[in-house]
């Protein structure tokens, strides 16, 4: 019997390690593409966040025929609550006995009732972009309570809201769509508005947009705006509304370490710029590079501008 010798051929270890050094080359070149595939997706999930809620906004309006309130002082309520039963989510909304009474009470309730506290805890995933590194809740301890339901859009107080109280400069006097409202005084302050208010054009007029305390999460403590709630809403003199409500006074993304600029501000975790919407329900990527002047422009209401979106 005879056999015949067969020649064996293997990988050498260079070739091995050229092989290898290919591919390595091949997923770098490809991961960023990945990366921004991923992030485009991300990205088209907040602009349909924010049309859904605009869409919520103009239902409640059509229900009320104004706008929520943009949030209560005296333990009250910001805009989220009052829109969830047009998100379908009457569940969630019901889950408070009742609405505020003039002096912020809730039927008797206050921050350590089961309801309120069940509501805080209670996070919907349509108030949060998806680009956002943090989880949906705060782990951290706020007034003594874990766990709050955190959002990642403010609505409009404005173009010319520099401080996040009431009084001057305060989101109770300023020209957006949206005021934090005092109601439990001799002396209210604060209103509600309609379309008809928009006197600059509802394409032209930002109803609601991203916000991130910084966009270096790294840098960011107990920075996240809270849903529904804030611990300091119940404040007669009212305080830290910008949980809440946002201003275009300053720049999209401010490269600042001011916490109440960083606070009150827009901003996202998307490249370059974030996402807003507007009062007719449409929805815009603004770059971090728009002029000033035209950034405040489209946060108020009936300045008289002429706006031109990017």
């Amino acid at each position: 019997m005879s056999y015949r010798n067969r020649d064996r051929t293997a990988f050498t270890l260079v070739e091995l390690l050229v092989v290898i050094a290919i591919i390595g080359v091949l997923i770098a070149l490809l991961l960023p593409a990945v990366q921004q595939a991923r992030e485009a997706a991300r990205r088209s999930q907040c602009t349909n966040n924010l049309k859904q809620l605009g869409l919520a906004m103009h239902m409640y309006h059509d229900a009320y025929r104004s706008f929520p309130i943009g949030a209560y002082a005296a333990w009250g309520h910001s805009w989220s609550w009052p829109i969830l039963p047009f998100m379908e989510q009457t569940a969630v909304y019901e889950i408070l006995p009742n609405a505020p009474s003039d002096s912020g009470s809730y039927g008797g309730s206050d921050a350590t009732s089961v309801a309120l506290v069940k509501l805080m805890r209670t996070p919907i995933s349509t108030f949060f972009c998806p680009s956002q590194p943090d989880g949906q809740t705060e782990p951290t301890e706020v007034n003594g309570l874990t766990g709050r339901s955190i959002s990642s859009y403010l609505a409009n107080a404005g173009g010319d809201a520099t401080q996040d109280g009431l009084g001057a400069g305060g989101m109770d006097q300023s020209n957006g769509l949206f005021h934090a409202v005092r109601m439990n005084t001799s002396s209210p302050t604060g209103r509600v508005f309609k379309f008809r208010d928009a006197k600059d054009g509802l394409s032209s007029t930002v109803l609601l947009g991203e916000a991130v305390y910084d966009i270096d999460p790294d840098k960011c403590y107990l920075c996240d705006h809270f849903l529904y709630f804030h611990p300091n809403f119940d404040s007669s003199n009212g305080s830290d509304f910008s949980e809440a409500l946002g201003s275009t006074y300053d720049p999209v993304n401010p490269k600042t370490t001011d916490g109440n600029i960083l606070e009150r501000s827009y901003g996202s975790f998307h490249p370059g710029g974030a996402n807003i919407g507007f009062a007719d329900g449409s929805v815009h990527f603004i770059p971090e590079t728009i002029d000033g002047a035209t950034w405040r422009a489209m946060g108020s209401r009936k300045g008289g501008e002429v706006v031109e979106l990017p």
